[in-house]
């Protein structure tokens, strides 16, 4: 028995959003803490963290708990997105190698599961690494560039 193409997609697309939601809060410190040591951000008057966990505390101070979350609809939307591709395409990719007889050996699983990352990576991940970067960079700043997603996404295209 074969499964629908759109198994796949929601599978991934569920999959994605929810380790998006779990893990969101690392993201945004390991992002700030990358961001923190750049000539922009010290410009506008940031001060360096020191390590993670003085982040996330500064973060709360700042925001309360709910910064840890902020700008996660963008993450859910690209984390679900990036699933739902990688899931549909790796198994759209291994059906078509299967054998007459319906076997998959190790090396054409592995190719499908090439093929997987580099659609997931061209198509979902770079447009949704660099809305996210610059959303985290953004609200380090004083004076916010975006009023949200929808802004920056609008202005980087």
């Amino acid at each position: 028995m074969t499964d629908k193409p759109i198994h796949s997609l929601v599978a991934g697309t569920v999959a994605g959003a929810v380790e998006g939601a779990i893990t969101y809060p690392t993201e945004l410190v390991k992002t700030k803490l990358q961001l923190s040591g750049s000539q922009q951000y010290l410009a506008s008057g940031g001060q360096p963290f020191h390590g993670a966990i003085d982040c996330a505390r500064a973060t709360v101070r700042a925001q309360g708990v709910g910064g840890l979350y902020r700008g996660l609809t963008p993450m859910l939307m690209g984390n679900a997105a990036k699933a739902g591709v990688r899931f549909l395409t790796y198994d759209s990719i291994k059906a078509r190698l299967r054998r007459a007889d319906g076997t998959l050996t190790m090396p054409r699983m592995m190719l499908a599961g090439v093929c997987a990352g580099v659609v997931e990576g061209a198509t979902v991940v770079a447009p949704a690494e660099a809305i996210k970067t610059r959303l985290i960079n953004d609200q380090c700043l004083s004076k916010p560039k975006y009023s949200g997603a929808v802004d920056c996404v609008l202005s980087a295209v």
